[in-house]
């Protein structure tokens, strides 16, 4: 990851977080907003409900009063100014009963320009009721303020009390569905917001960090060069595969390989030759070996081969096909073109062997023997292992090495 695409992604990440705190907040307010509105609107709905109630109820009072009932003229009085107060409220809002002030175009031209306006019959209707209780019963003056109170109880004042808790419903509901699409939105915007993040910034993010976890892995346990098995990592295949062989009982063997002459090659040809010929070595083995064989480059032109399931015949047979194979290899360069040929020992693990060493010592040394003999060639080891049994290969008998050259073998 280069510095401006970390940047590009920090970036991205730090907006990303921006928006959906932005957006929580958005939600966060849209909530509170909804509660607020709700509880205004049953504040309203309930105080308006009410306004009918007291405007029925002093008729009602204020006609018991001028009949000659003196008992309800206190509950009258009481009346009157609840239904004043409560119109002042309405009118003006009250915040600490959660009362909104009339805003909208229909509640005040219901309370200011309607003909008539509830403001207007509500003041008319007040002073005709306090006329009423002002004067005493049977007093005829009183007459023209009790018909009028009668009457508008009846219809007009009624109406507009009705009109005035219609009108607030619809005005909270309105608001209720203002806020629920704007919580729909800021909802939609968070999640598309973490789908694009997750889309354009986790999942590339990711990809990098496995593909780098993949290199970093590649370059601890391959060799730079030629793209085989370091010899930790070697060692460590080498190990689980012995263990494999020792649980279900099967034979394993190992190959050392050594470039015949390599230190010429590099004399003649530079270092680059030299590095393309380990090259070509190393892509000819992992074309020729199975899957299940472990190759790794133990030192400077020196390679091993640990071959799964495969006793001692059956490794000569591999490292000779391997020394053939080899001998047929031209690696080109830029000026000429290289052959070379390479010298193999190969060895068998004793069937409960833990560790590498023993087999590898043998196989090494049987390297060399092929080294001392000429080069070019395939030795098998026939040492006496650490169980005290022999490794032989076929026709092979009093303990010696074997030494493979084409077709013809012979004893050193």
């Amino acid at each position: 990851m280069n510095n401006l695409s970390a940047r590009s992604l920090t970036a991205a990440y730090i907006l990303a977080l921006c928006v959906v705190a932005v957006m929580s907040f958005a939600s966060h307010w849209t909530l509170n907003g909804v509660l607020r509105a709700h509880e205004g609107a049953a504040s309203v709905v309930n105080v308006s409900g009410r306004q009918r109630m007291f405007s029925q109820r002093i008729s009602s009072l204020a006609a018991q009063y001028a009949l000659g009932d003196l008992n309800v003229r206190a509950d009258l009085v009481t009346a009157i100014d609840q239904f004043e107060a409560a119109h002042q409220r309405l009118r003006s809002g009250d915040d600490a009963l959660k009362l909104p002030a009339p805003t909208s175009t229909r509640l005040f031209d219901i309370y200011f320009t309607g003909s008539p306006s509830l403001d207007e019959l509500v003041r008319v209707y007040v002073a005709d009721a306090r006329t009423v209780a002002a004067m005493k019963p049977g007093d005829q003056g009183s007459q023209p303020a009790l018909s009028r109170l009668f009457a508008a109880a009846r219809s007009p004042l009624l109406t507009r009390l009705n009109e005035v808790v219609s009108a607030h419903q619809q005005t909270s509901e309105r608001q209720l569905e203002t806020l629920a699409r704007i919580q729909i939105g800021s909802l939609g915007v968070v999640l598309i917001t973490l789908l694009a993040e997750a889309l354009g910034i986790f999942r590339p993010m990711v990809g990098r960090i496995v593909r780098y976890t993949r290199e970093l892995v590649r370059m601890a346990t391959t060799d730079p060069l030629t793209g085989g098995l370091n010899r930790r990592s070697f060692t460590e295949r080498g190990l689980a595969e012995l263990e494999r062989a020792r649980r279900y009982d099967r034979a394993t063997s190992i190959l050392m390989i050594d470039i015949d002459r390599f230190k010429s090659i590099n004399d003649s040809y530079g270092h680059s030759g030299g590095d393309a010929v380990l090259k070509e070595l190393v892509a000819h083995l992992h074309a020729r070996i199975r899957p299940s064989d472990i190759l790794g480059r133990i030192g400077g032109e020196e390679f091993a081969i640990v071959l799964a399931e495969t006793d001692l015949a059956g490794a000569e047979i591999a490292a000779e096909r391997i020394r053939q194979d080899v001998a047929l290899l031209n690696v080109p360069l830029e000026t000429a073109s290289v052959r070379f040929t390479v010298s193999i020992g190969a060895a068998q693990f004793m069937r409960q062997a833990t560790t590498l060493k023993p087999a590898m010592d043998r196989a090494d040394r049987a390297l060399y023997q092929a080294k001392a003999a000429g080069r070019n060639r395939v030795v098998v080891s026939a040492e006496p292992s650490v169980d005290g049994t022999q490794d032989l290969s076929p026709g092979c008998s009093d303990g010696l090495a074997v030494e493979r050259r084409g077709t013809v073998a012979s004893a050193p």
